[in-house]
C-alpha cells in the first residue's frame, strides 16, 4: 500500500476522513465500535436457505460476527487471497470488500473506498459484522436473540453490473489510482448511457483539476509526491434504483490532503439522477423537518464552525437499503477532525406511511 494510501486509512481509523458517525444501524445486529469493549466472544447460530451452516458466527462487543467464508457462501461471491498484499477479497453484489493484513491489523476497504467497518482476526479467521454484509455485500438477516441465531438472505437486486473502470493517468512525481464506476445490463441503452456519462464526467473532471493544480504547485519530488485517488462504493441497489458514494482524495504535500464526496441516486430505466426532492417525494414539510433536525445535529458538534441556514438546494445525500443519508463536506459546516458530517433518516419516518421508497420515480420493482 502507497504511504499516502496508509496515511488515509490511518485518518479513517481516527474518525476523521469518513466522519465519526455510522452511516446506518441495524437495531438488532448492531455494528461494533472500534472502541468496544473486548469480551470472550460467544457461537452464534448461521442459518441461510433452510440450512444450517457448518460456519459458526460470533457474537462480541454488541454485534454478531461473520467469517468471510460464510460471506462468501451466503452472498453467492468470490473469495480470494492475495499473498503478495496480505489481503483477502470477498466480491458480491457489485461490490469488492477487501480485508488486509498488510499493516499487522485489520483493514477493510471497498473498490478502494474507506467504510467505517471493523474487521476481526479471531482465532486466525477473519470476520466482519453482520452489518457490512447488508450494507454492502446484499445479504439481509434476521436475529433470534433466544436461540443466538442469524438466518441471512440474499436481497433481491437489480438486474444490474456496476464494473471498475481504470483510468491510466501519469503525473510526474505523483501517486496516481484512478477507478470509477460504470454500468451495464440496463434494458434502456439511453438510460446506461447517460448514468455512465454522468460518473465519467465527473472523474474526468477532478483528473483535470488535480493535472492544472500540480502543474501550477510545482515542488512534488519523488521522495514527498502529489497523490490522487478516487474511489467509489455501490450503497442501494433496489427497487430500480441504483445508490453510489463516489469520492476523490488529492494531496499537494502540504499539512493534509483533501477527499470530496458526492452522492449518486439513479432511476434505472430512464437514467434520470434522483434529488433529495424526489426521494421526500416532493413533501415540502418533510425537507423542512429534516433540514431543522440537521441543523440541531450540526450545532450540537462540539467541532461546529457556523454558517447552517438550512439544507442545501442540491443537498448531497446517499441512499441505503434502510433509509437516507444526508451529509456535508469537509470544511464545510464543520471542523476538518469531524470528518463528513452524516445525518441518517429512516424511510419509515421521512415517507408517508404504507409508501414504498422510490414508489414515485420509477416504474421499475
Amino acid at each position: 500500500m502507497n504511504t499516502w494510501k496508509k496515511w488515509t486509512s490511518a485518518l479513517l481509523a481516527a474518525g476523521v476522513i469518513m466522519g465519526g458517525s455510522t452511516a446506518w444501524v441495524d437495531q438488532s445486529v448492531q455494528a461494533a465500535s472500534v472502541t468496544s469493549k473486548v469480551t470472550a466472544p460467544a457461537e452464534v447460530t448461521l442459518k441461510s436457505g433452510g440450512k444450517t451452516l457448518a460456519q459458526k458466527g460470533l457474537l462480541q462487543g454488541g454485534s454478531t460476527w461473520v467469517s468471510l467464508t460464510a460471506v462468501k457462501d451466503v452472498a453467492g461471491g468470490t473469495l480470494k487471497y492475495d499473498a503478495k498484499t496480505k489481503s483477502y477479497t470477498v466480491t458480491a453484489a457489485n461490490n469488492a470488500m477487501t480485508v488486509s493484513l498488510m499493516d499487522g491489523q485489520p483493514n477493510v476497504y471497498i473498490n478502494g473506498y474507506y467504510p467505517q467497518v471493523e474487521a476481526k482476526l479471531i482465532q486466525g479467521r477473519l470476520y466482519i459484522p453482520f452489518s457490512a454484509m447488508r450494507d454492502y455485500l446484499g445479504v439481509q438477516g434476521s436475529w433470534d436473540a433466544k436461540t443466538k441465531t442469524l438466518t441471512l438472505n440474499k436481497v433481491k437486486q437489480n438486474n444490474v453490473k456496476v464494473k471498475s473502470t481504470k483510468v491510466n493517468m501519469t503525473v510526474k512525481n505523483a501517486e496516481v489510482d484512478v477507478q470509477y464506476p460504470q454500468v451495464s445490463g440496463l434494458a434502456s441503452k439511453e438510460a446506461e448511457a447517460a448514468i455512465n456519462k454522468v460518473l465519467k464526467d465527473e472523474v474526468d473532471k477532478a483528473a483535470a483539476a488535480f493535472k492544472k493544480q500540480t502543474s501550477e504547485f510545482g515542488g512534488a519530488t519523488a521522495k514527498r509526491p502529489y497523490a490522487f485517488e478516487t474511489s467509489y462504493v455501490v450503497t442501494y441497489n433496489e427497487n430500480g434504483v441504483l445508490g453510489l458514494i463516489t469520492q476523490h482524495y488529492e494531496d499537494y504535500a502540504g499539512a493534509h490532503g483533501m477527499t470530496y464526496r458526492a452522492g449518486h441516486t439513479f432511476a434505472l430505466d430512464t437514467g434520470k439522477e434522483l434529488t433529495l426532492d424526489d426521494v421526500l417525494q416532493n413533501s415540502k414539510s418533510m425537507r423542512e423537518t429534516i433540514s431543522k433536525k440537521v441543523g440541531e445535529q450540526l450545532k450540537a458538534s462540539g467541532g461546529y464552525l457556523d454558517g447552517y441556514k438550512g439544507l442545501n438546494k442540491d443537498q448531497d445525500f446517499y441512499v441505503t437499503p434502510t433509509g437516507v443519508v444526508v451529509f456535508f463536506q469537509l470544511y464545510e459546516y464543520t471542523a476538518y477532525a469531524e470528518g463528513f458530517p452524516e445525518m441518517t433518516f429512516s424511510y419509515k419516518e421521512i415517507l408517508p406511511k404504507g409508501a414504498a421508497p422510490f414508489g414515485n420515480v420509477t416504474s421499475e420493482k
